[in-house]
C-alpha cells in the first residue's frame, strides 16, 4: 500500500490544451492521427460499448466532478468535444499517468493503470472515425473498495476538525500534516489501507506515517506552534527528519493518489504499527481548484502482531544532492558554505549536518563534494532480503530517477526508471515479481537535478540562484529512493 500512483506528464499542459477550445479538437486529433472522418472508416468502434468503458475505468478516477483533473468526463458529449486533446494524450502516452519507463521492471496491477494496445487502438480508431457518439452516459469510476478478511479489524483515522488550505508567498500548493491518534493498545500489523480524501479536486495527495510513542510530543508542539489546525510540511512530517537515520525501517504506511485510493499487501505480509504509535496524515493540497474545508480519511484493516504476519519495511536510499546554480546564474548562495550557513540559520545546525552525512554515507570525499547535476548512491545488503515495491522521490529540480539492483552484474535488474520526473505525479509500484536479493548486493539510487528549473518555482523568492543541497523546503532537493522489503 506504499503509494499508488501519483500522475505522470503535467497537467498544466492539459489546462493549455483545454483552454484551445473544444471545437478545433476533434480536427486537431485527426491530423496528429493522419486520417479523416469519412465515409472509408468503416469499423468506427462504439462509444457506448467500446469507448465509455474505457474512460470510466480509466480516466473517470481523476477527470470526474470534484476530481483533480481540469475536466471532468460525465457525458459522451464531454468526451467527444476533447478528442484531439485525448488522441494526442493516448498517441504520446501521457495518459493515463505511467511515469516509469520501459527499463523499469514489471509492476502488479499495471495493466489496470495504464492502456492495453487494444484499448489505445479502439480509442485512436474511434477519434479518426469522427468521435462519434450513441450514447451520452460515461459513469461513474469503480469505487476504490477494501473489505476486511476474517480476523482483521478495521482502524479509522480522520482529521478531527476541518481544515481549509491556505497559500503562503503566492504557492499555489499546501502541504500540511495532521497528528492522529489511533488509539491502539496492543501491537498491529497493517494489511490494507484505504483513504478517503475530503475534497477530492483540491487533495493532490496522502500520506501515512507512524509516528513512535518517543515522537508524539515533537509532533503536538508543531501543532500547538502553528494557527489551526495541523502544520506545514514538506517532503516528509518534519518530526524527528534531522538526517539520514532510522534509513532500514523507514516510517511509511500508506499513501492515496487521485483515481487509486485502495491497496491490501500481499497475503502473509503487514506494515508493524505498534501500541502508543501515533499516525501522521500528510496532505499535499493543490489551491488551482480553490480553497475549501477538508476532512480527509483513512479506514486500515489490522490483525493483532500475535498473528505473526511477517514485517514489510521500508527501506530509505537516500544520495547526497550538492547542485550547482545554474549556467549563467550568480549570486550570494551560489557559493556552498553560504548556502549551508544559510540552511542552518532556517533549519537549524542539526539539519545543516545532513549533506555531510550522506556524503560519508555514500563513500563521497566530504572535503571536496563532488558537485553536478547527477548524484548517485549505493547500499550495501546485509542479508538475504526480498523486494516487493519501490519509489522514488525528489522535488521541483528532479528530471530523472532510477533505482537498481546489483547493477554492472550478471545479475543487475532496473527495479525502477522514471525518465522524466514531475513532483506532481508521484507512486510506489509493487513488482510483480519480488526481486530476490543477497548478502553484499547492491542497491543504487541515481538522480538527475536541473537547476534552470528553479527559475519557473513559486512564490518568486524560491528563484533566487543558490547552491542546492539536500533538504525538506521547496528551494532544497531530495534524492531518495524507497523499497518495501522484507529480511530473511
Amino acid at each position: 500500500m506504499p503509494a499508488e500512483p501519483q500522475r505522470g506528464g503535467s497537467r498544466l499542459g492539459l489546462v493549455v490544451l483545454g483552454l484551445l477550445g473544444a471545437a478545433a479538437l476533434p480536427i486537431a486529433g485527426l491530423a496528429l492521427l493522419g486520417g479523416r472522418a469519412d465515409a472509408g472508416v468503416l469499423a468506427s468502434p462504439s462509444f457506448s460499448r467500446d469507448v465509455a468503458p474505457i474512460v470510466r475505468e480509466k480516466c473517470a478516477g481523476c477527470h470526474r466532478m470534484g476530481g483533480i483533473a481540469p475536466f471532468a468526463f460525465r457525458t459522451a458529449h464531454d468526451v467527444s468535444s476533447k478528442a484531439g486533446l485525448i488522441a494526442a494524450a493516448v498517441q504520446e502516452r501521457r495518459m493515463p499517468p505511467w511515469p516509469p519507463g520501459p527499463r523499469s521492471a514489471r509492476f502488479a496491477g499495471q495493466e489496470a493503470r495504464t492502456l492495453t494496445a487494444s484499448q489505445r487502438d479502439t480509442i485512436l480508431r474511434w477519434v479518426r472515425a469522427g468521435a462519434r457518439v450513441d450514447g451520452n452516459r460515461v459513469g461513474p469510476p469503480p469505487a476504490p473498495v477494501t473489505r476486511p478478511r476474517a480476523g482483521e479489524r478495521v482502524l479509522r483515522l480522520g482529521l478531527p476538525v476541518a481544515y481549509t488550505p491556505r497559500s503562503t508567498g503566492g504557492s499555489t500548493d499546501d502541504y500540511r500534516c495532521f497528528l492522529l491518534d489511533p488509539g491502539l493498545r496492543e501491537d498491529v500489523s497493517v494489511t490494507s489501507a484505504r483513504i478517503d480524501p475530503g475534497q477530492a479536486s483540491l487533495v493532490h495527495h496522502v500520506i501515512l506515517f507512524r509516528v513512535p510513542a518517543s515522537g508524539i510530543a515533537s509532533g503536538k508542539a508543531l501543532d500547538r506552534a502553528t494557527a489551526g489546525p495541523g502544520w506545514g510540511c514538506f517532503g516528509g512530517t518534519g518530526i524527528d527528519a534531522a538526517g539520514p537515520s532510522g534509513l532500514d525501517n523507514a516510517p511509511w504506511i500508506a499513501a492515496w493518489a487521485p483515481g487509486f485510493g485502495a491497496g491490501r499487501l500481499p497475503d502473509g505480509l503487514g506494515v508493524p504499527l505498534p501500541a502508543g504509535s501515533g499516525v501522521v496524515m500528510q496532505v499535499h493540497y493543490t489551491l488551482l481548484n480553490g480553497r475549501r474545508p477538508d476532512r480527509s480519511r483513512a479506514v486500515l484493516t489490522t490483525v493483532p502482531a500475535a498473528k505473526g504476519l511477517q514485517p514489510l519495511e521500508t527501506t530509505l536510499l537516500p544520495a547526497p544532492v550538492e547542485l550547482p546554480c545554474a549556467r549563467g546564474e550568480s549570486g550570494p548562495l551560489c557559493e556552498r558554505g553560504a548556502a549551508l550557513l544559510e540552511q542552518a540559520r532556517k533549519y537549524g545546525q542539526r539539519n545543516a549536518l545532513i549533506p555531510l552525512g550522506l556524503l560519508l554515507l555514500c563513500g563521497k570525499d566530504a572535503g571536496s563534494p563532488p558537485a553536478g547535476a547527477v548524484t548517485s548512491c549505493d547500499r550495501r545488503i546485509a542479508g538475504p532480503t526480498t523486494i516487493h515495491s519501490v519509489a522514488g522521490h525528489m522535488h521541483l529540480l528532479g528530471r530523472s530517477i532510477r533505482v537498481e539492483l546489483s547493477p554492472g552484474t550478471p545479475r543487475a535488474r532496473v527495479l525502477l526508471d522514471i525518465p522524466r520526473w514531475d513532483f506532481h505525479w508521484q507512486a510506489s509500484y509493487v513488482l510483480a515479481r519480488p526481486a530476490e536479493a543477497r548478502a553484499g548486493d547492491v542497491l543504487r539510487v541515481t538522480c538527475r537535478h536541473d537547476a534552470s528549473l528553479r527559475r519557473g518555482l513559486v512564490p518568486a523568492a524560491a528563484r533566487a540562484p543558490r547552491y542546492t543541497l539536500w533538504g525538506e523546503g521547496t528551494t532544497d532537493e531530495m534524492c531518495l529512493g524507497l523499497v518495501q522489503v522484507t529480511r530473511g
